[in-house]
């Protein structure tokens, strides 16, 4: 591969990542000339909102380690003052995609355009920021994942390569790159019990499933737009022993076992409430509800196992619990909801309201 300066390596990442996540006409200037976000974190936001009995509730948003108080490394300050010409009062997430938290409960964010991993360690108050290792470059990282040993993998769909670091941002290895491994890699999971990744590959439409020092072992999908085919699938999940994947330009979520082997898909094309048109980011919660990242409204709707809608939060905005082009989102083991708010700048932190069955909406 060609080097590529440090001085194209952000434009570069910003025109792919607008591909990726809108597949669709966006105008750059207007999203430059957004408002500020103005954050009114006075009283309680929930969806849906009462009468009716609540489901998820708004937790918080991060946009920056300030907001959680947490200690920068000094790595970190070097890194932003050189690369990103940002004053220290000034460090932000720039454009947050891939998202995922870790068995310490640390918030793992891929940002595409600074380049960097942000790790978030509210417990401890401390704060990581993982730059891409010696001789390589990050370009257009999108998907960000944990094994079992809270090694970091991340993929770079420019490059395509996966680049892997331990707990505390050491480089171990990387995946991929001149061996020819990977097209385009985007989301990524990982099965941490039988150790092996999940890659959507999405300009070829497949997914590849390889173990942890990078060896094929199963493929399935191909382009197209029958059951077990993909248009530009992009995020990808594992949950309950089923494989989710976004089939962006199908419109629809498909879901597999582990094997490969095809279930079902939930969303039918539209532009409403209950419908998918632009799909990004998907996850699934502990009783099973399928949440969805609706690209053309900036939402989040919510589907039970058979397809059917149950709820909707979000809408086109920069305040608390809307959105301005979310890509990815990511749900823990406390059904803590994680949405990269892109254009926002920020991480916002929903929780969903557990009691065994979820109403609301349509549903």
């Amino acid at each position: 591969m060609k080097f590529i300066s440090k001085r194209k390596v952000k434009v570069l990442s910003l025109i792919i990542g607008l591909i990726l996540v809108g597949f669709v006409a966006f105008d750059v200037s207007s999203a430059a000339e957004f408002s500020p976000i103005i954050e009114d974190e006075t009283g309680d936001l929930y969806f849906p909102p009462a009468p009716e009995t609540p489901r998820i509730k708004y937790l918080k948003s991060l946009s920056s380690p300030k907001d959680w108080k947490l200690k920068q490394s000094s790595l970190f300050m070097r890194f932003v003052n050189k690369v990103i010409g940002f004053d220290n009062h000034e460090t932000r997430l720039i454009f947050p995609y891939g998202v995922t938290t870790d068995s310490q409960n640390r918030l793992i964010v891929a940002d595409s355009k600074a380049q960097i991993i942000h790790v978030f360690d509210s417990q401890r108050k401390k704060y990581l920021a993982i730059e891409s290792p010696k001789g390589e470059t990050f370009v257009s990282i999108i998907g960000v994942a944990v094994d079992g040993k809270d090694n970091i993998y991340v993929s770079d769909s420019y490059t395509g390569k996966m680049f892997v670091f331990d707990q505390n941002g050491k480089f171990k290895k990387r995946l991929g790159g001149d061996e020819g491994l990977f097209g385009r890699p985007t989301g990524i999971a990982i099965d941490k019990e039988e150790e092996r990744i999940y890659v959507v590959e999405t300009e070829i439409g497949r997914i590849d499933v390889i173990d942890l020092d990078g060896k094929l072992i199963s493929r399935f999908g191909q382009r197209g737009n029958k059951p077990e085919n993909f248009n530009r699938p992009t995020q990808i999940c594992l949950s309950h022993d089923r494989v989710y994947v976004t089939d962006t330009i199908n419109s629809r979520i498909q879901i597999f076992d582990k094997t490969g082997n095809f279930i079902g898909s939930v969303g039918n094309r539209g532009n409403g409430s209950g419908y998918l048109d632009k799909p990004k980011g998907v996850a699934v919660d502990s009783e099973g509800h399928i949440y969805v990242v609706e690209g053309l409204r900036d939402a989040i709707e919510i589907f039970d196992q058979d397809g059917k809608f149950l709820l909707e939060f979000g809408n086109t905005g920069n305040q608390r619990g809307e959105f301005y082009l979310p890509t990815a989102l990511h749900i823990d083991q406390q059904d803590n909801i994680f949405v990269s708010d892109s254009y926002n700048q920020r991480i916002q932190v929903f929780k969903y309201l557990k009691d065994g069955k979820m109403k609301g909406g349509n549903g």
